[in-house]
């Protein structure tokens, strides 16, 4: 009677496993279903995030100078923020906004003639025999998708106004979303928790700066350089070299490929300038600037940002290209503290501790 009452226990308990685990799995299985369908909030939301860390970062700088507290430094960070948008805009806004509708008209002409000029290299006439029409077939889906890109401006300008607005109230009271996050775990996690969200908002703001840094140099070097090379639209190219370098690696070719078919549409020669103008700025950004002004800034190893890049892209486009950097380092943060430290026990310099 007692082997069938334990056995009957087993056979309840192995139940109850098998049960949980399945409810386990299915809840997996649910909440990677809404994540799929709303990836593009989680991503807004995290966009947003980084930008509360952004004016988080002023605000401390203000504290750290001024004897100040947060509600004051936040009120003056934000009128810092307004102040250099809407001075940045005053000052190139005008010029931009001519130049970018010359600059979309003009790519796509661009493309064309260099596709001409590869037509005309010995041997790849006879390749592309087959083909009724190489240049449309190469210039029109590439630049169809580029001008649409600039087409959806308006949608851009609303992502980045909500951006902003989460990022906005984020900022206010970052203490309180904090404590609403630890909550969902064990009491005796919560102060390491907190350890690990203080880390990972340090290593942002790191980062961040470490970006800003490098896309300032970039734009403003690329677009003085152009105008000495009398490279049309040197402003507007320069806008979206720095811009671009916000993607680390990937950004910096991106950027250099319109500067480079502009440049080709005026000479050839002219465009092998551009592409040793570019290789001398990202030289000299990677060599000489980061180092004197990005110490204790983080930086990701080369191949494991490209590869995160492109894992981005295939899941989010290019919303995923652009946040994936950011993204892998607060993730590598978290694996940082939560596995090599407390899981394996190991010593490991956390990103961003220095």
């Amino acid at each position: 009677m007692a082997d069938k009452e334990s056995g009957v226990k087993t056979i309840s308990r192995y139940t109850r496993r098998v049960m949980i685990a399945i409810g386990l799995a299915a809840l997996v299985a649910v909440l990677l279903y809404f994540a799929n369908q709303l990836l593009d909030v989680m991503l807004l939301v995290f966009a947003g995030i980084l930008a509360a860390v952004a004016i988080d970062g002023v605000v401390r700088l203000c504290q750290r100078y001024l004897p100040i507290g947060r509600r004051w430094a936040l009120a003056i960070a934000l009128l810092l923020v307004c102040l250099a948008l809407g001075g940045t805009g005053a000052l190139v806004g005008p010029r931009l906004m001519a130049q970018l509708p010359q600059l979309v008209q003009q790519l796509p002409q661009a493309l064309l003639r260099l596709v001409e000029v590869v037509q005309e290299l010995p041997g790849v006439a006879t390749a592309l025999e087959e083909v009724e029409d190489p240049a449309r077939l190469l210039g029109e889906p590439v630049f169809n998708r580029f001008t649409a890109l600039f087409s959806s401006t308006l949608g851009g300008i609303a992502s980045f106004l909500l951006i902003l607005l989460v990022g906005f109230y984020l900022v206010l009271s970052p203490g309180e979303y904090v404590d609403n996050v630890v909550q969902l775990f064990p009491p005796a996690r919560r102060v390491r928790l907190r350890q690990v969200l203080y880390m990972q908002g340090r290593s942002l703001r790191l980062w961040l700066l470490s970006r800003l840094v490098s896309m300032l140099f970039v734009g403003i070097a690329i677009a003085l350089g152009l105008m000495f090379l009398d490279v049309p639209m040197a402003g507007a190219l320069g806008l979206i070299a720095g811009l671009l370098t916000f993607i680390p690696y990937l950004g910096p070719i991106l950027g250099a490929i319109p500067t480079v078919l502009i440049a080709f549409l005026q000479a050839p020669e002219l465009a092998l300038y551009a592409i040793a103008l570019y290789v001398t700025v990202e030289t000299l950004e990677s060599n000489i600037v980061m180092p004197l002004a990005a110490k204790g800034m983080v930086r990701l190893p080369p191949a494991f940002t490209v590869v995160v890049q492109l894992a981005g892209a295939a899941v989010a486009g290019v919303a995923g290209v652009i946040l994936a950097t950011p993204l892998a380092v607060v993730a590598v943060v978290a694996v940082q503290m939560l596995y090599v430290e407390d899981v394996l026990g190991d010593d490991v310099e956390v990103l961003g501790q220095r």
